[in-house]
């Protein structure tokens, strides 16, 4: 998949290629108003065409069947479909399986939920956080040698559906990822953005274990696509910041550094900052 790309405001040199790219997970209540009525179809809205649009898993809400992504998401976030990337939640399966998630999103999903796509000068990483056993372990595996392959890659992101991190009511429930967030660590990835806790929380740089790492990776939770909103853990874990909003997170990615906003459905931008990319070390092992 060949993503657009456009220039904006961290744009450098004027051949430096930057990408617009909004991101959210849980998303599409099926049970609630009609689609087009939707907050899914508020927070679709934030979302220009063209963009870059990075699904944290969760697309819908409940009963993952073709007929209702096709009723509940396709009119709201589908309209970006031709530009999305998708990992599958939780709730994209059913009784072990997501055929419809699979199905409906085709190419958007990788490889049965795993994939790695350029956009602009940044190497965007899938993942299943859903797996286990076997599956699970191959699919470290596939990362293991994707990033080896990829090493020259100057800034990477990783998207997946169940965070290591969180304050919500699941805090903890993402500790199978912890693996794959250390292997991405000694490559030298950028950014880890996650769905599964309806909320928004943004987390400094750290290491697998949670601790403060200033050349670590930065974490933001964004489940906050349309699903019923809840709030969080007190005391909550330590992250930067905290919101009960639905919305979407913009990022600017562009040569070597990176920007970010949080934008409500109120038209409210919060917690805006930037940074450059770390540089990839040797690759490890070797």
């Amino acid at each position: 998949m060949l993503l657009a790309a456009a220039a904006g405001p961290c744009a450098g040199p004027a051949h430096a290629t930057v990408v617009e790219a909004y991101a959210a997970g849980d998303v599409a209540d099926c049970t609630a108003a009609a689609a087009l009525e939707s907050v899914a179809a508020t927070t679709s809205r934030l979302i220009p065409a063209g963009a870059l649009v990075l699904v944290a898993g969760d697309a819908i809400y409940e009963r993952p069947t073709l007929a209702r992504y096709r009723a509940c998401y396709e009119p709201t976030w589908g309209v970006h479909l031709a530009n999305t990337l998708i990992v599958p939640g939780n709730h994209d399966y059913e009784n072990g399986r997501a055929d419809g998630f699979f199905e409906y999103f085709g190419a958007a999903a990788g490889d049965r939920g795993h994939f790695a796509r350029k956009a602009g000068d940044w190497l965007v990483i899938g993942l299943d956080s859903n797996l286990v056993g076997e599956a699970r372990q191959r699919q470290l595996a596939w990362l293991d040698a994707t990033l080896r392959e990829k090493v020259s890659a100057q800034c990477t992101l990783a998207l997946w559906h169940t965070p290591l991190f969180s304050s919500g009511p699941h805090r903890g429930g993402g500790d199978a990822m912890r693996p794959y967030w250390a292997l991405l660590d000694a490559f030298g990835a950028d950014l880890v953005l996650n769905g599964h806790e309806h909320n928004y929380e943004a987390f400094d740089p750290r290491d697998a274990q949670g601790k403060p790492k200033e050349a670590g990776m930065r974490e933001f939770v964004v489940g906050t696509g349309g699903a019923r909103l809840y709030g969080f853990w007190r005391p909550p874990y330590a992250s930067r910041v905290r919101l009960e909003r639905h919305g979407v997170l913009h990022l600017t990615l562009s040569d070597g550094a990176y920007a970010w906003e949080f934008l409500d459905i109120d038209g409210h931008a919060s917690d805006p900052g930037r940074a450059t990319c770390r540089r990839p070390p040797p690759v490890p092992g070797t």
